[in-house]
């Protein structure tokens, strides 16, 4: 059973985008001019330049600085070229973080090729998405004093960069992402199949969740949770005292905490220790309540609405059966792309006020 570890290629086309923004935030702008025309990555039919890299490139390093920097902190000095730190005793932090840029360059356009070669096109919602980082990178450019987008984009990425090369960047990567996402929302094993996966994995469920096939459904339940005993108890009992339905307890959790607290399957581990057991109590009738507190101090007010009819097994083998299968399927795409690089001809230049920029 593999983990889930579905490559989160929606997530990275978000990413992207903040990072694309973050950087337009930082005010720090590149000029790269040398190599522009080099043809650096083959991918299938396709030819991508330095320029080309550098959108890539420029945007995994502001998400790497970012997500990690804390996390790397004695590791890395993101004030210093990445090619001036030593990674491993053969690459540098620049020979790593590059690998990374191909990989994601290489499962990008792997995805946008196939979404391609099945008519698949960008979604409304997509299409409003990159059109909104379009007009963010415009607006950037007049606050900066440019006198238009390519202006700013040239000075960002190299002389070579415009608004089309940057536009077609954006587009492959939520092209990308959606596509991605529709391959894992078309998966729909049946009964049998989740039921034989199960069955294969049996083993591993019980070793990592405790789970057996013979376990009843999850219960369908309200849960509030409160950080003190005394705030809990106060809002069951305004509940009680006017009424008690499972309607008004979903409004009072709206009310009190933003959100209604309705799970139509109480999943073990996603309540509390004592308010999972409430729930799970072989005695529980639909319409009990109480008030449940757990050792450190916090409180739920739970509200059992019936016994539910999906058991937590059936729930974690559909869901590691459909990773699975986006899994295999996702890497059937990317392996499947004619791709290389000439590493002799790709030149990355640093966004001028990069090193002083950094932290």
């Amino acid at each position: 059973m593999k983990q889930k570890s579905v490559w989160p290629l929606r997530a990275a086309g978000v990413g992207m985008t903040l990072v694309l923004l973050g950087l337009v935030a930082l005010g720090i702008f590149a000029a790269s001019r040398r190599g522009l025309d080099s043809g650096v990555i083959r991918a299938g039919d396709r030819t991508l330049d330095n320029t080309q890299l550098a959108y890539y490139y420029w945007s995994e390093y502001f998400y790497f600085s970012g997500a990690y920097g804390e996390y790397l902190d004695g590791l890395v000095d993101f004030s210093v070229p990445l090619e001036d730190q030593a990674y491993s005793e053969d690459l540098t932090w620049q020979d790593y973080l590059l690998e990374e840029t191909l990989q994601t360059v290489r499962e990008t356009l792997a995805m946008t090729a196939q979404a391609e070669a099945e008519g698949f096109t960008l979604p409304a919602e997509d299409q409003e998405a990159l059109e909104t980082v379009v007009e963010n990178f415009r607006q950037a450019a007049g606050e900066a004093g440019y006198k238009s987008l390519p202006a700013y984009l040239a000075a960002s990425y190299g002389d070579g960069a415009d608004e089309e090369s940057f536009i077609a960047y954006l587009t492959d990567a939520h092209l990308a992402a959606a596509y991605a996402d529709s391959l894992y929302a078309a998966i729909d094993p049946s009964e049998e199949e989740i039921a034989d996966y199960y069955e294969s994995h049996a083993g591993e469920y019980l070793e990592n969740y405790g789970v057996t096939r013979e376990d009843g459904p999850m219960p369908h339940g309200v849960c509030l949770s409160f950080e003190t005993l005394a705030e809990a108890q106060q809002v069951y009992t305004d509940w009680q005292e006017n009424g008690g339905t499972h309607d008004l307890l979903n409004n009072l959790g709206a009310a009190h905490l933003g959100e209604t607290g309705e799970l139509t399957a109480v999943i073990p581990g996603s309540v509390g220790e004592a308010a999972e057991a409430w729930f799970y109590d072989e005695a529980r009738l639909p319409g009990d309540a109480a008030v449940v507190s757990e050792e450190d101090g916090t409180a739920s007010i739970c509200y059992y609405v019936a016994a539910g009819e999906t058991t937590y097994w059936q729930t974690l083998a559909e869901e590691d059966l459909r990773h699975e299968t986006y899994q295999n399927r996702y890497l059937e795409i990317v392996n499947g792309l004619d791709f290389a690089v000439n590493y002799d001809k790709i030149r990355l230049t640093p966004p001028d006020g990069l090193y002083e920029a950094a932290p």
